[in-house]
């Protein structure tokens, strides 16, 4: 990401995933916080900005989808990737639909990992309407 340091949410009910994607993304220089359930990445996000969000698609009491709809209508502009061992129940079209930027299925290789995580930031990049971060003719 050539220096930039992100503000990462990982969301995930599997510690060894939390653990693993917190070492990667530390180890890449960006700030990481973590929860087990979407309750959490509510509450983290209520009080921390964020570049982006990663969530697992199954959880109790929240699924995926649902979280992704919160966080896409509370906060437009953050990167969404939604993780599923379960593509069945978590396709990729019902993903974007629900507002995810990417999608990838475990388990994963890290190399792809950062790939995915690297085209989610950019694509939340682009929601930003750059016409109206210029200047107004005078």
């Amino acid at each position: 990401m050539q220096g930039k340091r992100l503000h990462v949410v990982v969301i995930d009910d599997d510690p060894e995933i939390v653990a693993a994607l917190s070492a990667f993304l530390c180890g890449e220089g960006h700030h990481v916080r973590t929860g087990a359930n979407g309750h959490d990445g509510l509450i983290i996000l209520q009080n921390e900005a964020a570049d982006l969000v990663i969530t697992d698609g199954e959880m109790a009491e929240m699924d995926g989808f649902e979280f992704i709809a919160r966080v896409r209508g509370r906060y437009p502009k953050i990167g969404i990737i939604l993780m599923t061992a379960h593509e069945g129940r978590y396709p990729l079209a019902q993903a974007l639909k629900h507002g995810a930027d990417g999608y990838i299925t475990k388990p994963f290789s890290l190399k792809k990992f950062s790939l995915i995580f690297q085209k989610s930031y950019w694509a939340a990049l682009d929601r930003v309407d750059w016409w109206d971060a210029l200047p107004e003719a005078e």
